[in-house]
């Protein structure tokens, strides 16, 4: 026998004539017992009409607590980004927006593509390579950006400024200690190690320590950013090993043009011709 919604929320004046429970089933989206009734209208100009309601579904207010909590995760990411990313002052600014993807259409829709299709299951490397001034950590910064505002953690390194750090956390006043910096770049969804091989850090400690961090990422999302040749990379064992580390998994994004600051600078020149 159906029971009386009177029943189930007491007795009371109502312009209901007729209230009964219809159906009782479990929300698929919250999990909630739900009662859904249907009530007969005793006055007023929808009187004897029939109305479906229900009570105990909470869906609508998972889904507010669901969205405050991607909000409060985007946060979270940024400050990560923020706090950790070691970027020159050229590069704060830089996005997709501002890049001259004219210069390099293929490379500009190779890391479209990236953020696109970024799937923390499915793991994925890019590895910018040209010489100095024509946009690659531009574009790397831009992805780092990107995947931030969609709630991913990424950390953008300048690998010289990087090594500097870490040499820093070697001094007993240090406020971070070496380990403390590794485990943040080895946890992040994303880590982008820009200038590889800058600054003749091609050997000894700086090339170990480069190798460290690249084999502890195996199997994560990196991008990488070099004006380093295939041939300067084969130069020497060190650095091919870790160029074939580089490359494991790894789709080669190969960026040859005039520096864009040199570029401005010659135009500037045949203004004033």
């Amino acid at each position: 026998m159906l029971q009386s919604f009177r029943e189930v929320l007491g007795k009371g004046k109502s312009t209901i004539t007729d209230s009964s429970i219809t159906k009782e089933y479990t929300c698929k989206g919250c999990n909630s017992q739900v009662k859904e009734f249907t009530t007969v209208i005793a006055l007023g100009p929808m009187a004897g009409e029939k109305v479906t309601s229900k009570i105990g579904c909470n869906c609508k207010l998972y889904e507010q607590i669901k969205q405050e909590q991607k909000e409060a995760d985007k946060a979270r990411m940024k400050r990560i980004f923020d706090d950790n990313s070691l970027i020159n002052k050229s590069l704060k600014k830089a996005n997709f927006k501002n890049f001259e993807q004219d210069r390099f259409p293929v490379a500009y829709k190779t890391a479209a593509d990236y953020v696109r299709n970024f799937d923390l299951a499915d793991p994925a490397n890019l590895f910018f390579q040209g010489p100095f001034g024509t946009g690659k950590s531009h574009l790397s910064v831009s992805i780092s950006k990107a995947l931030v505002a969609l709630g991913y953690s990424s950390i953008f390194i300048s690998l010289p400024r990087l090594y500097t750090k870490i040499r820093s956390t070697y001094n007993k006043d240090s406020e971070m200690a070496e380990d403390q910096l590794m485990q943040a770049l080895f946890k992040v969804d994303l880590l982008v190690l820009d200038d590889i091989g800058a600054e003749g850090e091609t050997k000894g400690w700086s090339i170990g320590k480069a190798f460290e961090i690249i084999d502890q990422r195996s199997g994560k999302h990196n991008i990488y950013t070099t004006n380093l040749s295939s041939d300067d990379f084969e130069s020497s064992r060190d650095t091919a090993r870790l160029f074939s580390r580089i490359m494991e998994n790894t789709e080669p994004v190969i960026m040859n043009g005039t520096d864009y600051r040199k570029r401005r600078f010659l135009k500037a020149g045949e203004q004033h011709v």
